[in-house]
């Protein structure tokens, strides 16, 4: 009897991944409405960048608090418990944002607290998010998981910026709440059937479940995780860049600026999908480390000619598929090699742990880059973002820990 080579097939075959993948891109999709549609949402009540950088800098900062509950990830009896709990409160929040804009009570008070709300919700999930591919699959079928969720998700998400782009010129920006809240209930009903079960280690308290996390982090010979995460930390400050870029490059250089938003958003998310399908074909388990590399040097190259590259928008969009090409590389490549090398049991507490450090970065450039946008030009915009991910990758070329990573 022939065993199928683990890859497309055994993942496509197992059940409980396609019923995971089902919930989780049904609110990943939801996300990708949000992210279209906050930003804008934003920009056009307030006209300012820095209002949009406040409102990404608490996001981030959210996020990078995922790590004190993460271990409630790794210890509940089944992670369907976390979704069905935040994605519904989830809903409730963005509906709340909808109504208020659409009935234009919306204050900037009111936004932001909101955004907070959503956002730590989100935490828990993204905590469980991390950890359920290697509780369902093997290490050699990670990469391949990868590119099929890639995919997946990468056609969702251009439905979902599509979807989020058409109501930005259709009803408004407040429209993407709307169906942002019904996407997170879709994830949710799908959630019902999951069976995905941690196996924590028996009489482990809260306190040492925590510890154990920090400790996977700072172990092993030349601590390669701590290495990576410095990489991450750099890398991170200028991720909120990404979203800024596009608004300000709309705005400042095409006439129809929501369409143009629109499409280049739509491009960046195809150059993911194309990412993700490449590492699952080629599965780079042995050169995760060089993978990783090559992203940051080549999204520092693709950022800096951003921004002089001739304004027309068939450019610009080609400019812009690949950074999402090269920068969706990057995290698959990450969150590969710590699905496959850490512990599936520590995995919530570990990758959270290690967001720490680029949330915290990414929440402070937020807020610088916001600032920024509003006073330069694309050209001087795209060479900060360029360098910002130019030094990330020599940093991680200079390390001695992090090139080689594998699993």
């Amino acid at each position: 009897m022939n065993v199928p080579k683990p890859g497309f097939r055994t993942v496509v075959r197992n059940r409980q991944y396609l019923l995971w993948l089902a919930s989780s891109n049904s609110a990943s999709v939801g996300y990708s409405v949000y992210a279209i549609s906050i930003v804008w949402l934003t920009y056009t009540v307030t006209h300012s960048y820095a209002i949009v950088g406040v409102v990404l800098f608490v996001e981030y900062a959210a996020y990078a608090g995922t790590f004190l509950i993460a271990p409630f990830a790794d210890r509940v009896r089944n992670q369907r418990t976390i979704y069905l709990v935040c994605y519904p409160l989830q809903a409730a929040a963005a509906v709340t944002i909808g109504v208020a804009a659409s009935s234009e009570f919306l204050t900037i008070p009111l936004l932001v607290g909101l955004i907070i709300l959503i956002s730590v919700l989100w935490d828990l999930p993204w905590a469980a998010y991390n950890a359920a591919p290697r509780l369902l699959l093997t290490p050699e079928e990670l990469f391949a998981a990868g590119g099929i969720s890639g995919a997946i998700g990468g056609v969702n998400s251009i439905a979902g910026y599509a979807a989020g782009g058409i109501l930005i010129l259709v009803v408004g920006a407040y429209g993407g709440m709307f169906l942002y809240a019904a996407l997170l209930g879709i994830g949710a009903i799908f959630a019902l059937w999951l069976r995905i079960h941690p196996e924590p280690s028996p009489g482990t308290r809260f306190g040492q479940s925590f510890r154990e996390g920090w400790h996977t982090i700072a172990s092993g010979a030349g601590r390669p995780l701590l290495q990576l995460a410095s990489v991450d930390t750099i890398q991170g400050f200028f991720t909120s860049g990404t979203a800024l870029f596009i608004t300000l490059i709309s705005i400042t250089t095409f006439a129809v600026s929501s369409s143009a938003y629109d499409l280049l958003f739509t491009v960046y998310i195809v150059g993911g999908v194309a990412a993700g399908l490449a590492l699952g074909w080629i599965n780079p388990r042995g050169q995760a480390g060089i993978v990783m590399v090559g992203s940051l040097l080549a999204s520092g190259i693709a950022f800096a000619v951003v921004g002089v590259v001739p304004a027309i928008l068939v450019f610009v969009a080609i400019m812009w598929l690949l950074l999402g090409f090269f920068l969706s590389a990057y995290g698959g490549a990450k969150y590969a090699f710590l699905r496959g090398s850490v512990d599936p049991n520590k995995l919530g507490r570990v990758t959270s742990n290690m967001y720490l450090f680029p949330g915290i970065s990414s929440a402070i450039g937020a807020l610088v880059l916001g600032i920024l946008a509003g006073s330069t030009s694309p050209f001087y915009f795209g060479l900060v973002l360029g360098t910002g991910f130019l030094a990330a990758g020599v940093l991680a070329v200079l390390l001695p820990g992090v090139k080689v990573l594998r699993f």
